[in-house]
């Protein structure tokens, strides 16, 4: 006899098609969505994503950030769900989602969080006043998802959690679509190189670095360079771009939408991803399934999914000799390219297919609901 779905109320990224806004929580959350999960558990979606990209001032996310609370207290005495499923990124989200686990366990209600972001463990690592608020909010869940090992450790030495109760389900973003432009894909040889940066537009993504690194090998490589995104960072990389007379190899695309960016990626010849501090960031993953050679920073998560010069190439963070270096290395040898993209595809089709972490999922909600209700 088939078990009844468990109910969940799950507070991620869900905005309506209409609303233009981009992140790598967005991509995670259709993902899932776009899997088996829908039909396995019965989902509650409750939106909780930034009205606009940049975020806009304090004031305002404050606000917007006490409504979310508003609604997530109507949302869940009305439909009274069996577990409560939270997605945080940084500062005022962690302390938000903190703030949601906490009135679930005084409701009586189990509740996972699902840190998506990398920086608050270097942030952590700096200041003590910080990981105490980090703490306190994350202590509210009853269980803690990582995406990687090293997050894991974080939760249990940092953080406070018992072992049993930190659980590893790695990115899921390697959709069908992507496998199948890494299945297609015959990766080239030919000049000029094709280099792809796809994320927020900050210094601590490493696109000023990157650009930087791009004016030293001018003279010497043939490449073109697309940076796709937008944020903080965006008038001072257009000025750097051009004061080195580089608008010729470096274009800026902005914010793709999903088939422009998929496109982009059928493109590619290299993805670059130079940040000082990560996650297990979604980008890398999605240029891994299309068979998309690459080159990162060795921070985060990262060097638990790619090997140097095996399945991609690692620098140090804020090192610009290093990523010069492994720029005009790459960019150079076509046959390295080409099987670091064959071996990088290998691991998204390997670990990084959505039903993958769809199965563990399921298997830790049910855990968790049957669990509370002994």
């Amino acid at each position: 006899m088939n078990q009844p779905r468990p109910s969940v109320l799950f507070v991620g990224a869900f905005p309506r098609p209409d609303v233009k806004v981009f992140g790598g929580m967005i991509t995670s959350c259709r993902a899932l969505l776009a899997s088996s999960l829908p039909a396995r558990v019965h989902l509650d979606l409750l939106d909780s994503t930034q009205i606009s990209n940049p975020p806009p001032a304090l004031p305002v996310r404050l606000c917007l950030a006490i409504l979310r609370l508003a609604r997530f207290v109507r949302r869940f005495e009305s439909r009274r769900p069996q577990a409560v499923i939270l997605f945080a990124a940084l500062g005022g989200s962690i302390v938000e989602k903190g703030a949601m686990a906490r009135y679930a366990r005084l409701r009586g209600v189990p509740s996972l969080i699902f840190p998506r972001a990398g920086f608050i463990v270097e942030a952590c690592r700096k200041s003590a006043f910080t990981r105490a608020w980090a703490r306190f909010s994350f202590r509210g869940a009853q269980r803690i998802v990582c995406q990687s090992a090293a997050w894991r450790a974080f939760a249990i030495e940092s953080l406070g959690f018992a072992p049993e109760n930190v659980t590893v389900i790695r990115n899921w973003t390697a959709g069908p679509e992507l496998l199948s432009i890494g299945e297609q894909r015959r990766v080239s040889a030919a000049f000029p190189v094709q280099i792809l940066f796809v994320g927020w537009l900050e210094r601590d993504k490493g696109v000023i670095d990157l650009i930087r690194a791009c004016a030293t090998l001018r003279e010497r490589c043939d490449f073109r360079l697309k940076i796709v995104g937008d944020g903080r960072a965006a008038a001072e990389a257009r000025e750097l771009v051009e004061r080195f007379g580089l608008a010729d190899v470096i274009e800026f695309r902005g914010w793709l939408q999903t088939a422009d960016l998929h496109a982009a990626l059928r493109e590619a010849d290299v993805f670059v991803l130079p940040s000082w501090a990560e996650g297990l960031p979604n980008a890398m993953i999605e240029a891994m399934a299309a068979r998309v050679a690459v080159l990162a920073s060795a921070v985060g998560a990262i060097p638990e999914v790619i090997t140097d010069h095996e399945s991609g190439l690692l620098v140090p963070p804020r090192d610009g000799t290093a990523l010069s270096g492994a720029l005009a290395e790459i960019i150079a040898d076509g046959a390295l390219r080409c099987r670091l993209a064959d071996a990088a595809f290998e691991i998204a089709r390997r670990e990084f297919a959505p039903e993958s972490a769809v199965d563990k999922l399921v298997v830790l909600i049910e855990s968790t609901v049957a669990h509370h209700a002994s």
